[in-house]
């Protein structure tokens, strides 16, 4: 399978693997870098549909325009890191909203 393009700000489905095991769940992620080094790692933050967001978190306001399915928020204080090739397909993109929303809340996470 071909390794789709990693664009910041784009909704891709991704497998994230359990530790320590083979297995894995199909997600949806908001990729927030560009693939670097030898494994192209990829920086993406997980939505999730679920209630209880932290104060961190970003409730999408355009959750369909990024090909999501339901009312989503993107668990910014889940940032995590993947391999591009366990990104399977890009389902939409994050709107200019949101990701001043997603932008700001990452400074606060990382001290920016």
């Amino acid at each position: 399978m071909d390794q789709i393009g990693v664009k910041p700000y784009t909704a891709c489905l991704a497998k994230f693997r359990f530790l320590e095991s083979e297995q894995f769940k199909v997600r949806p992620v908001i990729v927030v870098g560009h693939p670097y080094g030898a494994r192209q790692i990829v920086v993406v933050i997980p939505v999730s549909s679920s209630a209880g967001a932290e104060s961190i978190d970003v409730v999408l306001q355009n959750w369909r325009a990024a090909g999501l399915l339901k009312t989503s928020v993107a668990r910014v204080h889940r940032i995590s890191a993947t391999m591009q090739k366990d990104l399977l397909e890009e389902i939409g993109s994050i709107d200019k909203i949101d990701q001043t929303a997603i932008k700001s809340a990452l400074k606060k996470l990382l001290i920016l």
